[in-house]
């Protein structure tokens, strides 16, 4: 814990920096990507919504297997990860998920599978159990696949648990 604390004290440090020197050269770049990955609005950016972490963490159990939409710099799925039995921490953006492997590097749990991809086209794996997803700003609706796990997922009013439909899924 202690060590997940001090990666994640990093994190917050490189994401400050990050803000503090933002840099719109890549202007073009980014929107051509949003563009090519069916993107809208902020889906591209990441903020941390610390605010959801305890309350999404108190629903997990450590037989979950969590597909984490959205994950950032992975500083929410560091904590999933020390508590759950495996975590799939999807960012489709190579910039944000980049930086954070540099920052967590040999650190990284071997219950966390960082995956950069677009979560909402990729097929869900067949272990998961619960799908989170704390982007406050998500604008797509989820996939019929997910439905099939427990989803807990952040609104503006806070964090919604959803029962899985099917539970022969699994």
């Amino acid at each position: 814990m202690d060590n997940t604390k001090e990666i994640i004290r990093r994190l917050d440090r490189s994401f400050t920096r990050r803000l503090k020197r933002a840099d719109y050269s890549d202007h073009e770049a980014c929107t051509a990507f949003q563009h090519r990955h069916g993107m809208k609005g902020w889906e591209i950016f990441f903020m941390p919504e610390e605010m959801n972490y305890d309350d999404c963490l108190s629903k997990l159990s450590p037989d979950d297997v969590v597909f984490d939409v959205g994950a950032g710099d992975l500083r929410f799925d560091l904590m999933m990860a020390e508590k759950v039995k495996k975590v799939y921490a999807v960012e489709i953006n190579p910039n944000i998920i980049a930086p954070a492997l540099h920052i967590i590097g040999y650190d990284l749990p071997v219950n966390l599978i960082p995956i950069c991809a677009d979560a909402f086209k990729m097929e869900l794996p067949r272990d998961v159990t619960v799908v989170t997803c704390l982007m406050i700003h998500r604008e797509q609706d989820f996939t019929e696949s997910w439905k099939k796990c427990r989803t807990i997922y952040a609104r503006k009013d806070g964090v919604v648990e959803v029962k899985a439909i099917n539970h022969a899924y699994h």
